[in-house]
């Protein structure tokens, strides 16, 4: 039996509260989603008692965030134990961003993320521009088209503009230096060390 350190723990606590959080993101969305559009297929829904509406709203967050949490578990613990190198390179990364400031952490993973947050921003400019835009009886359904795009893009350049802020914010920060993944000579001497 192996005997776990203090850092160890950490990192397999990051990963599972990690995976918890997306598992939460992910159900809490999900949750939103099946009240949202089926309150207008079954409107029984929106008659149940305050009991069974918690359910639907708890539900697929808390099945999602234990999911989730677990899966993420797994894998730290399949990616800390396959090899001594991987071990080694995994704590090495952790140790590296408990190191890092909160402002430099958020700014790293939004960074990472950009590209995600972009187009999900993007479909969801899309869908609000679309649903602020068809509350006009005025307009006709061309008019109403062209006017959600044109805000939707609006806010897609502005999403960009940020994203490029963010890139310079990094930079200026030191953090493209701080590299978090371990650079090709730390894993080709992982290498010769294991022959």
């Amino acid at each position: 039996m192996k005997v776990v350190n203090r850092e160890e723990r950490a990192a397999h606590d990051s990963a599972v509260l990690l995976g918890g959080v997306k598992g939460l993101a992910i159900g809490a969305v999900a949750s939103l989603g099946i009240y949202a559009l089926a309150r207008f297929r079954y409107p029984a829904i929106s008659r149940l008692g305050a009991s069974a509406k918690t359910a639907i709203y708890v539900t697929p967050p808390a099945f999602m965030a234990s999911l989730t949490a677990e899966l993420g578990s797994n894998n730290f613990d399949h990616s800390m134990y396959s090899s001594e190198a991987s071990q080694k390179k995994l704590l090495e990364e952790h140790k590296k961003w408990a190191a890092l400031s909160t402002k430099e952490k958020t700014i790293f993973t939004l960074n990472e993320n950009k590209y995600k947050i972009i187009t999900g921003l993007w479909a969801l400019s899309l869908w609000g521009s679309w649903a602020w835009v068809s509350r006009d009886k005025l307009l006709t359904k061309a008019q109403k088209f062209y006017d959600a795009r044109m805000y939707a893009q609006f806010i897609t350049i502005i999403l960009l503009l940020g994203s490029i802020g963010l890139s310079i914010q990094e930079e200026k920060s030191g953090l493209a230096k701080k590299k978090l993944k371990p650079d090709d000579e730390y894993l080709s001497e992982m290498m010769q060390s294991s022959k």
